[in-house]
């Protein structure tokens, strides 16, 4: 009692310091909802205003929101639904039924919504303190962080973070143009300037790995093109672009995806970038001190590392085995297909928007019943 009372009043990052440690510790766990993307049959739905507000021009706004609406919006029509699904970064100034927050708060409520969704994928820090003005949580990244959130919030879901339809389907291409064991002796990396701290400390790795195989490194991130060298290592610096990516991936023997350094950075991750690769056609290693990440190379039967000795052993079995890497970068790009298509996430909201609701309720009576 006294130690949940000294919690309470403790600063929300404190709180959430202490929360992240408990759980990357494993000495705490708690249950979320995992949202279905059942095919919707004779769904009789309301007249619902749904939007998504998404205040800042982050990469993940279009991950998480750009990428998926026109979806839900086609399915929407397809059914019939009676449903006015919008988004924008300022917020509505009619009354809406569903407000998402893609990982902001909104200012006390001016106007009328009856539900506050607060969608989120990363630095759950920031938020943690205003976690109790939203009806309902989405983790959209990973289900590590739907289960850290869980244990401070009593509704909470988890959907999968997805990948572009049209990624998906350049990936297939390049897959069918030429298998990854017979592309150049090409490394591809791929993120912001700020996480070029995970990549960063492989470097002496990379160096080795080079000297041995005359591997190449494609570093694709928001900074000018440009060239220099690690040791044995060439590399070159191309300025993020989708197209760019595609092009590099579709070159790229293995993509690398090691985490930075924290664990919110690392424990908390979803498996988003390595899920890209494989989208693209390129098979990769990520990093295995993400839950996410580890699961997601295990069903592609690929190595994930977490020190620099793994990382370089998993590049040395993954460029002699050219088989196991072919069959990877198929496998891979199957499953994200198959379970992180943008139109599957879409199918997801329609299931959350048309049962979240009625589930959280029959929840609640059954633990009010105990």
């Amino acid at each position: 009692m006294l130690r949940s009372w000294f919690d309470h009043v403790l600063p929300a990052r404190v709180r959430y310091g202490r929360a992240l440690a408990e759980h990357h510790a494993g000495r705490a766990r708690s249950a979320f909802r995992s949202v279905r993307a059942e095919p919707p049959s004779g769904l009789d739905a309301p007249p619902l205003s749904i939007f998504f507000w998404t205040p800042h021009p982050w990469p993940s706004t279009d991950i998480h929101v750009g990428r998926v609406l026109p979806h839900l919006r086609a399915l929407v029509s397809a059914l019939g639904l009676p449903w006015r699904v919008s988004s924008g970064a300022d917020l509505p100034r009619e009354a809406v039924d569903w407000l998402l927050c893609m990982k902001a708060i909104p200012p006390s409520r001016p106007y009328a919504v009856e539900r506050t969704v607060l969608m989120i994928n990363d630095d759950a820090d920031r938020i943690w303190h205003g976690l109790a003005r939203f009806d309902h949580v989405v983790s959209v990244s990973s289900p590590v962080l739907a289960s850290l959130i869980a244990g401070a919030h009593p509704r909470v879901w988890f959907i999968e973070e997805s990948e572009a339809d049209d990624a998906i389907a350049q990936g297939k291409q390049a897959l069918k143009q030429r298998p990854p064991s017979q592309r150049k002796p090409l490394l591809l990396w791929n993120g912001t300037k700020e996480s070029l701290e995970g990549l960063l400390p492989l470097r002496e790795v990379l160096e080795a790995f080079a000297a041995e195989t005359g591997a190449r490194l494609s570093i694709v991130t928001n900074r000018p093109d440009g060239s220099e060298q690690w040791g044995a290592l060439p590399v070159r610096h191309f300025a993020w672009s989708p197209q760019v990516l595609a092009e590099q991936a579709a070159q790229a023997r293995t993509g690398i995806v090691p985490a930075r350094p924290t664990v919110a950075d690392s424990y908390l991750k979803s498996a988003g970038r390595l899920r890209c690769f494989y989208a693209l056609g390129c098979p990769g290693i990520g990093d295995a001190r993400s839950p996410d990440v580890a699961a997601f190379s295990n069903a592609c039967d690929i190595p994930s590392a977490a020190s620099p000795a793994e990382w370089l052993t998993a590049l040395r079995q993954l460029w002699s085995d050219p088989v196991r890497l072919d069959a990877a970068a198929t496998r891979g790009h199957a499953l994200v297909s198959e379970r992180f298509a943008a139109s599957r996430t879409a199918r997801q909201w329609l299931w959350f928007f048309a049962n979240a609701e009625r589930e959280s309720a029959a929840v609640s009576a059954e633990a009010s019943a105990l």
